[in-house]
């Protein structure tokens, strides 16, 4: 089943069409990815899911329900929380003031130290640096921040934006990691990234969009084994 459904999605820029009926579905299980390059339409996809970017035709639907209209605000409070690309966390603020940040809506703060303890095991690091500024932290480390903001905001899906932007090929290794074990622990993830081989190796369902469209779909493990797909993102 879909937790996401997108359906003949269509918006742009002034007279300039980006998205062209794109249809896809994020399950309500494990990780979904969008795979493609700069400028294919990704991050404008994920700005008409969160509310930012409007829609010119076309629905989004979140568990079950008609979101295309819905406040950015009211959907984090539905269970909608992203990892912008580039991390966005708050420079001068501390760790704990960053994480505390995501937890704003009511639902969040009532279960706001289970939402600490899973930040802290999940990235033990942050639990020793609490009071640290977020403009002090590496690249790494304020990537964990950005998802352990998100985390806490108790989200129903969790959407990331190119978590791997920045990492070291050792960082990426464990960012993905950590979104694999998310999914496992029954937390849907859409993930959005240009590094088609280490997303389709977490993913369970799998979309490449090109110039605003969706061009091929499939099972993790069937897109990898796709010679043009190899051949065009993989230099295989």
């Amino acid at each position: 089943m879909a937790i996401l459904e997108i359906e003949n999605l269509r918006t742009g820029y002034g007279e300039i069409e980006v998205l062209w009926s794109v249809s896809l579905q994020v399950e309500d299980k494990g990780i979904t990815a969008l795979l493609g390059s700069n400028g294919a339409g990704k991050t404008t996809m994920l700005n008409c899911i969160t509310g930012l970017q409007d829609v010119w035709s076309g629905h989004i639907r979140f568990a079950g329900n008609d979101v295309t209209k819905v406040k950015t605000s009211d959907r984090v409070e539905i269970g909608i929380s992203m990892v912008p690309e580039g991390r966005g966390i708050f420079t001068d603020m501390t760790v704990h003031e960053n994480l505390m940040m995501g937890a704003y809506t009511k639902k969040a703060r009532e279960k706001m130290k289970d939402s600490y303890e899973q930040v802290y095991q999940l990235f033990p690091v942050l639990k020793e640096r609490p009071n640290q500024k977020g403009g002090t932290l590496s690249g790494g480390e304020q990537q964990m921040l950005a998802v352990g903001r998100a985390l806490m905001s108790r989200p129903r899906i969790l959407i990331c934006d190119e978590p791997s932007t920045g990492l070291s090929p050792k960082l990426t290794q464990l960012m993905m990691g950590t979104l694999a074990k998310l999914a496992e622990d029954n937390l849907p993830v859409f993930l959005i990234e240009q590094h088609v081989k280490r997303s389709l190796d977490i993913s369970h369902k799998a979309y490449v969009i090109e110039n605003g469209k969706i061009t091929m779909e499939g099972s993790g493990e069937e897109l990898r084994k796709n010679e043009q797909l190899r051949k065009a993102y993989m230099g295989i």
